[in-house]
């Protein structure tokens, strides 16, 4: 089911734990990087983009999502409460597991 960067937000906020897979280079089939946020809080920017970081809280390392990509809520998996899949154009960005 497709949801908003909003209830995304409020979804990863909410939530004690996030791990973030982040499929870098999907197009050639590279497998993902995996990062585990404890407490994390996203919000968007003055340009509406919401920053997850690839590595702490470096912005300079980080993937900013905003209206144009496509987020779906999918069945979670890996004993998480919840699963998210983030595209771009179809192509596979990243998955989000909340617990």
């Amino acid at each position: 089911m497709e949801v908003s960067l909003d209830e995304l937000i409020e979804k990863v906020n909410s939530s004690q734990k996030t791990v973030v897979n982040y499929y870098l280079f999907a197009e050639m089939g590279v497998g993902a990087t995996e990062l585990e946020l404890e407490g994390v809080h996203l919000k968007r920017d003055e340009d509406g983009y919401a920053c997850i970081p690839f590595m702490g809280e470096d912005q300079d390392n980080a993937y900013y999502l905003n209206d144009n990509n496509e987020i779906y809520q999918e069945e979670p998996d890996q004993n998480a409460r919840a699963k998210f899949e983030i595209r771009d154009g179809g192509m596979l960005l990243m998955e989000i597991y909340l617990y």
